[in-house]
């Protein structure tokens, strides 16, 4: 079968691309051809097809004193026709089977959506986070998790200033969701897929076609565990780590908090962000030399980074969809500390594959950090259980399988 993969992006972008990167893999394996339609970037993988992709949107280098340009952004964030066409020359040159759709508001546009109805092509959608729910796509309004726009009432969003804080970005992104909500282009899609039971509750919850809804999680390809445990070095370094953006909604702050009190214990922070001077200045103010700022590493210096570690923290205070950091903590038998929030408790088992603490509760989280760090053989019996849990719920046999099901002739 010939697949189309659509994502705004076609290079490693975070866990969206995990996610596809995952799935091409999959359905190669299985023995179908892969078609990609996405935007063009100097980051992304080389393909036959990018002819075909859209040109690249970059919100940051819009020139802000033309009106003209700002409009026309505006409206190819919302509807994009440039989509519309591509995807109509890409489908005459190239028959599809079916079409799997991930990431797409803000570039491609669920305009595509009727394109692919208009053909009779089949539409599974993988859902990565809840913009049709929520203008800005995580339920999280200045730091803290809002769910206001319930019932489809966004003007929430632009009173409230939830994106970035600002009166137009959340005039943009409120009006997007009332334009997506009008036009309807969503019933086109034949199955939602959710990769967490709490996503799937959530939609739910929201009354988004709940016909339509069905939780599968995500496949993992752990090749790349294995490459990381075999190219192990050996070193005596006992350390924690954190591993993931350093935005307010991921909790490093609360975990520099949490640290205050356990000046004994080495963190190591992986990744980069919005908030890294923020937290590098926490770290100077209050002479935390126990903490060390990696920056962002490629995949395999992370997964060594987790190796080494005793256990991984995930202070996250968003839904969390799932978190690939997680998976592959687990998967390299690492316990993982997390946020009880999102669907991080699906993988986090409580006394079992981790430790479970309320979100932003700095003082619950340094108690947890030292209860599991002094004790070895709580770490070794739950890294035990958390490869297990993980590699039983995580996998790209099981998941490919729930896909088969949507889609009978894969």
């Amino acid at each position: 079968m010939n697949i189309l993969v659509v994502n705004w992006s076609w290079y490693p972008s975070g866990g969206d691309w995990t996610y596809v990167e995952n799935l091409i893999k999959i359905y190669e394996e299985k023995g179908h051809h892969v078609v990609p339609f996405s935007m063009k970037d100097d980051r992304n993988f080389p393909s036959i097809y990018s002819d075909y992709f859209i040109e690249n949107i970059d919100y940051k280098k819009v020139d802000r004193r033309s009106l003209t340009a700002g409009i026309k952004v505006v409206m190819n964030s919302i509807y994009s026709f440039e989509a519309q066409k591509n995807l109509e020359r890409l489908l005459t040159d190239v028959t599809i089977d079916f079409a799997h759709i991930n990431v797409i508001h803000h570039y491609i546009t669920p305009t595509i959506l009727k394109i692919l109805k208009k053909r009779n092509i089949p539409i599974i959608w993988t859902f990565h986070e809840y913009t049709p729910l929520c203008p800005d796509s995580i339920f999280v309004s200045h730091g803290q998790v809002c769910e206001r726009c319930y019932g489809g009432a966004f003007y929430n969003c632009i009173t409230h200033s939830c994106k970035k804080g600002s009166y137009l970005a959340s005039t943009v992104a409120a009006l997007e969701n009332y334009v997506h909500k009008f036009l309807n282009y969503y019933a086109y899609v034949d199955y939602y897929v959710c990769g967490s039971v709490f996503q799937y509750e959530k939609y739910k919850q929201f009354h988004f076609f709940n016909e339509k809804l069905v939780q599968i999680y995500h496949g993992y390809d752990y090749d790349a565990i294995e490459k990381a445990t075999l190219t192990a070095k050996q070193s005596d370094e006992k350390y924690i780590v954190f591993v993931g953006r350093l935005e307010k909604i991921k909790g490093a702050h609360t975990l520099l908090k949490a640290i205050q009190t356990c000046p004994g214990i080495a963190l190591k922070i992986v990744g980069d962000g919005t908030q890294e001077e923020e937290l590098k200045l926490f770290k100077n103010n209050y002479q935390l030399n126990n903490v060390t700022f990696l920056g962002k590493k490629n995949k395999q210096e992370t997964l060594q980074i987790i190796n080494g570690a005793e256990f991984l923290i995930c202070p996250s205070e968003c839904y969390e969809v799932l978190g690939f950091t997680v998976v592959e903590a687990m998967a390299l038998s690492k316990p993982v500390i997390g946020a009880a929030i999102g669907g991080i408790p699906e993988m986090v088992i409580d006394n079992y594959t981790g430790l479970l603490f309320e979100p932003g509760n700095a003082e619950q989280l340094a108690s947890r950090i030292k209860l599991l760090y002094e004790n070895k053989d709580l770490v070794i019996e739950m890294g035990k259980n958390a490869i297990k849990h993980i590699n039983m719920l995580i996998n790209n046999e099981t998941h490919f399988k729930n896909l088969k099901k949507l889609i009978p002739s894969l």
